[in-house]
């Protein structure tokens, strides 16, 4: 079914006392690619556009458990099965309910993992037959088989004064995305790591925090008013499910303190990536270079408002 440009009533908005409806522009409609599961909500499909923004960050085997439009649990693996896994534990308490992104077909060994729990919705590139007849038990669950989506170069915000447009931020992450400025250079398994978590705190609302091994995600800090109490959520989270006393950190805008850096440090942690543009950058440098700490400046922000 072509659908290009046409009105799509949707059954309500954020809550059910508002009226929504969808505007489709491209050649196929989201609806098109669901394969099972209930109507899909507004709410879904805000949800759908930021998961599959983040994993288009991805090449190898990745899981992206989201919820409320933040990953809650994020990993990258050898295969897809341990990758959802590590992501489930993550937050296993934030997955209940979420939305399960994945850049790899979903087979019946996969398919047995995520029957276990309770889950909005899974999106896959593909499915194979065992895996839907696994998933298609729960017939409410959504499942959407998308292919690869082309990345659009502009993004927009309706706000109360018009339309606000920029270009999208496309800049890769990878090695070349850090600049080494306190002397110690991380093993190449942080610096992987350090991608890994810069990846995930594009698509966290601001302040956004992030602590990850292994290419997990151990704690994840983001929508605070401030960048402390971001990093103490994340620390707060990891605590709860994890006993690393070992891991880097990445964060979307820099530390305007010490203090983060020094709970960093009190914590375990001592390789860290932020933008510079802060008074205190000297500061931090300094610190870090004291307590032999591996501190990156990114080439960019990243924010997400």
């Amino acid at each position: 079914m072509k659908a290009k440009n046409k009105k799509i009533i949707l059954r309500y908005g954020e809550n059910p006392n508002q009226n929504a409806y969808l505007i489709n522009n491209q050649k196929n409609s989201i609806f098109n690619y669901q394969i099972s599961g209930k109507v899909i909500s507004y709410n879904n499909l805000i949800d759908l556009d930021s998961g599959l923004k983040c994993l288009a960050e991805f090449r190898e085997p990745t899981s992206i458990i989201i919820k409320h439009t933040n990953p809650c649990g994020v990993a990258s693996s050898d295969n897809i099965t341990n990758a959802f896994i590590k992501s489930y534990k993550s937050d296993s308490k934030s997955a209940f309910g979420g939305i399960i992104f994945l850049n790899r077909k979903v087979d019946l060994k996969l398919a047995k993992q995520i029957h276990k729990n309770f889950y909005e919705m899974v999106v896959a590139p593909n499915f194979d037959k065992t895996a839907l007849n696994i998933l298609k038990q729960k017939q409410k669950l959504i499942l959407l088989k998308i292919p690869k989506i082309k990345k659009q170069n502009i993004e927009y915000k309706s706000t109360l004064f018009g339309d606000l447009y920029q270009t999208k931020d496309l800049t890769p992450i990878n090695k070349r995305f850090l600049n080494l400025v306190s002397g110690k250079i991380a093993s190449s398994k942080s610096i992987d790591d350090l991608i890994f978590s810069m990846k995930v705190a594009k698509h966290l609302k601001s302040n956004a925090v992030v602590l990850s091994k292994n290419k997990q995600t151990l704690g994840l800090g983001h929508g605070q008013t401030n960048r402390f109490d971001a990093l103490n959520s994340a620390i707060k989270n990891m605590n709860k499910y994890f006993k690393s006393k070992s891991f880097v950190c990445a964060s979307d805008g820099f530390f305007p303190f010490t203090d983060s850096i020094k709970l960093l440090n009190k914590n375990g942690c001592n390789i860290v990536a932020q933008p510079k543009g802060s008074i205190n950058d000297k500061k931090i440098i300094s610190f870090s270079i004291k307590n032999k700490i591996s501190l990156y400046f990114t080439k960019n922000r990243l924010f997400k408002h």
